[in-house]
């Protein structure tokens, strides 16, 4: 496929490229967002700056001009919607860098990895996207805000890019903290699946990562049927099928959303609940529980957090009585019946006040 060809497909025109001095102030700007965002990731300045000056940077009118960049792996080049203020590199802009950034090639230069894209499996696009446009609106420490899709609301810093995904993805970090997902996104290794699993299981971050993919699917088709509704002028039957159309996909979303949310929370918790074997542990579960909360995304009628949580307040109950009786629980429960668990005593008070502070933290951004 010619470059110029790939061009006109990516809807770019009247192309400029920028001068020396403006990529040197565009990568001098984004490495020192990027370093001073994410210090756990022990980033260099000087190096990541050498690494985005030698990109090719170009302006371009776009066809669609809400977009502000594209990177194209083709020509390892990155456009600016020739509109843009390049003095106020925007979130969408440092999207694009992050993706450039992430890239991994073999020896001849073809693309293998892109973070949390598998290109050899074309698995885990959509979540590469979402971790990517977190860490993009990190740089430029955005606030949380509540927004309504397809009758679904929940709080995002993102609610014009991926926000379906990202508050999606803020559900699975809230088990593993942002770092290893940002790590595992700026250089595409298994840190963030490995921590994920370990908090839930392997099986269920594939099957997320694939759901990811099927729900950014079904976006783009509802964006192609909305845009043909709006751009064309259809007879009435035909209007009539696309908003039929329309209906079907924006339902599909929301099961499909509201199903992998459902997923993240039974695995983690019910994993949990099986360790639970003292009072404190008892107590940060509780508080890990009900600090999810604000992370949900609700529907009219969602029920199954709250049916969950009181499935689970039984089940604590039980544990509560047991250890009242024997002490520390250091069977499962599967033993309960069959043997006495072994009188220990432990004092956890300073761990919960420290799970607490980083779950505050975590939802309210005093830290992230």
């Amino acid at each position: 496929m010619g470059i110029n060809f790939l061009l006109r497909k990516e809807g770019l025109e009247n192309i400029q490229k920028l001068s020396t001095m403006q990529i040197n102030k565009i990568a001098s700007n984004i490495s020192e967002k990027l370093c001073k965002s994410f210090p756990d990731l022990h980033l260099e300045q000087s190096k990541l700056f050498i690494q985005i000056s030698r990109l090719n940077m170009y302006t371009a009118k776009m066809q669609d001009n809400f977009t502000s960049a594209k990177y194209v792996y083709g020509n390892n080049s990155i456009y600016f919607n020739e509109n843009l203020n390049l003095e106020n590199i925007d979130i969408p802009a440092i999207h694009e860098c992050i993706h450039y950034i992430q890239e991994s090639k073999d020896q001849k230069g073809k693309l293998l990895k892109l973070g949390l894209y598998e290109l050899s499996t074309q698995t885990g696009l959509a979540l590469n996207e979402a971790a990517v446009q977190l860490m993009a609106t990190r740089t430029q420490n955005v606030k949380y805000d509540t927004v309504t899709y397809f009758g679904m609301t929940f709080s995002t810093e993102s609610p014009e890019y991926y926000p379906l995904e990202c508050a999606l993805l803020n559900q699975m970090t809230y088990f593993t903290g942002r770092e290893a997902l940002y790590f595992a996104t700026l250089y595409g290794t298994k840190m963030f699946e490995n921590a994920f699993s370990n908090a839930c299981s392997n099986h269920l971050y594939k099957e997320i990562s694939s759901a990811f993919d099927k729900l950014l699917d079904i976006e783009t088709d509802l964006a192609l049927l909305t845009q043909k509704l709006e751009t064309e002028d259809t007879p009435e039957i035909k209007s009539k099928s696309i908003n039929s159309q329309i209906k079907q996909k924006k339902k599909s979303i929301t099961n499909l959303v509201i199903k992998i949310q459902n997923k993240i929370i039974d695995s983690y918790f019910n994993k949990r609940l099986l360790n639970l074997s003292t009072f404190d542990d008892i107590r940060e579960y509780q508080a890990e529980l009900e600090c999810f909360k604000p992370l949900l995304i609700q529907t009219e009628n969602y029920t199954f957090y709250n049916e969950f949580c009181e499935k689970v307040t039984k089940e604590i109950n039980s544990k509560k009585d047991q250890i009242i009786k024997f002490g520390k629980l250091l069977n499962t429960p599967q033993e309960y019946n069959s043997s006495l668990p072994v009188l220990v005593t432990t004092n956890k008070l300073s761990k919960l006040s420290q799970l607490l502070r980083m779950i505050k933290e975590f939802i309210f951004g005093t830290q992230y």
